[in-house]
């Protein structure tokens, strides 16, 4: 019996989750702030459909709203999608990720760092993104590294800098745990 009860729980979880994803792409403000409100309640169940819509979601508004409401909810698995929404065509969408990726602090380093040495900083919208989620962020040990790599991210008469720079944190983080 207990099983039946949590299958039907997640069906009609599944169900909700749609319905919400639905109020988050309407035009009425307050009708997408209970949504939000409601998906960040649910929490980690929410993250796959809400990653699916920031990454698929033919409406910027809707991917507005995924990336804060992945940001709102803080689990770890939403790096990776929202690193890539730093990227994102309408640029409210890619200033949102940072915002949420800033919250992930140090976690969200090193997703971030890895990206940021296979593109060898070609993406302007890329380095913008990583330095908004960076900016203001201090951790022992690090903070002369994300000083540089700061810089780096500043200027572009040397991009491969970035990646060097991103890659000594790496290697810091990796160092330290």
């Amino acid at each position: 019996m207990k099983k039946l009860a949590s299958v039907s729980k997640q069906k009609w979880t599944d169900t909700n989750i749609e319905f919400l994803l639905g109020m988050l792409a309407s035009k009425d403000g307050v009708t997408r702030t209970k949504a939000r409100k409601s998906l960040v309640a649910l929490g980690e169940p929410a993250v796959p459909s809400l990653t699916q819509a920031l990454q698929n979601s033919k409406l910027d508004q809707l991917r507005w709203e995924a990336a804060k409401t992945l940001g709102a909810i803080g689990d770890i698995s939403a790096i990776p999608p929202l690193v890539k929404a730093l990227e994102d065509s309408d640029h409210d969408v890619a200033w949102l990720a940072a915002v949420a990726l800033k919250k992930f602090k140090k976690k969200a380093w090193p997703t971030l760092l890895r990206v940021l040495i296979r593109r060898k900083s070609d993406s302007v919208l890329l380095r913008e993104g990583a330095h908004h989620v960076l900016r203001n962020q201090k951790e022992d040990g690090f903070n002369d590294l994300l000083t540089t790599l700061k810089k780096a991210l500043e200027s572009d008469t040397v991009p491969e800098s970035t990646a060097i720079a991103a890659y000594d944190i790496l290697k810091q983080m990796k160092v330290k745990s």
